[in-house]
């Protein structure tokens, strides 16, 4: 048996983030609250960043959810992603979901079910503690991931 037929009715929630930068730390805080849940069929991943290396263990999953901390937009995103608009990868820093999206079809011809999570922090100074507000944004991201599994 493959490693992809292992995995292909589960779910990969990966948190991304450093715990060392206040806020930042919110993608693996999300991620180990639904690790804790015990749910059949969901492996969960811890990382700072995403690395085009990723792309092969993320296509052995089904679907593939991404949990982050962002900068601006709404206080709380659940959106599937979609194809990137964005040019050709000019570095590998920091690389956008819909990279991974647009990478899996045009290199292994396959379709990944990515979902992304981003959570607005408020402060992404040098700490471990996280601001209270986002840490009641995360308890919100993971009723919404779990319900949607």
């Amino acid at each position: 048996m493959s490693l992809n037929e292992g995995n292909i009715n589960k779910t990969l929630v990966i948190g991304i983030g450093n715990p060392l930068r206040s806020d930042d730390g919110i993608g693996p805080y999300v991620a180990d609250c639904i690790e804790a849940q015990g749910l059949s069929g969901i492996k969960v991943w811890i990382t700072q960043q995403l690395n085009v290396e990723d792309l092969e263990r993320m296509l052995e999953y089904k679907r593939v959810i991404l949990v982050d901390a962002s900068l601006a937009g709404q206080p709380l995103d659940f959106r599937p992603v979609e194809k990137s608009t964005e040019g050709d990868l000019s570095s590998s820093h920091h690389l956008s979901a819909g990279t991974f999206v647009n990478l899996a079809g045009s290199i292994y011809k396959k379709n990944l079910n990515m979902h992304l999570c981003s959570i607005r922090g408020n402060n992404f100074e040098v700490g471990d503690k996280m601001s209270p507000e986002v840490l009641q944004r995360a308890q919100e991201a993971v009723k919404l991931i779990c319900n949607s599994l």
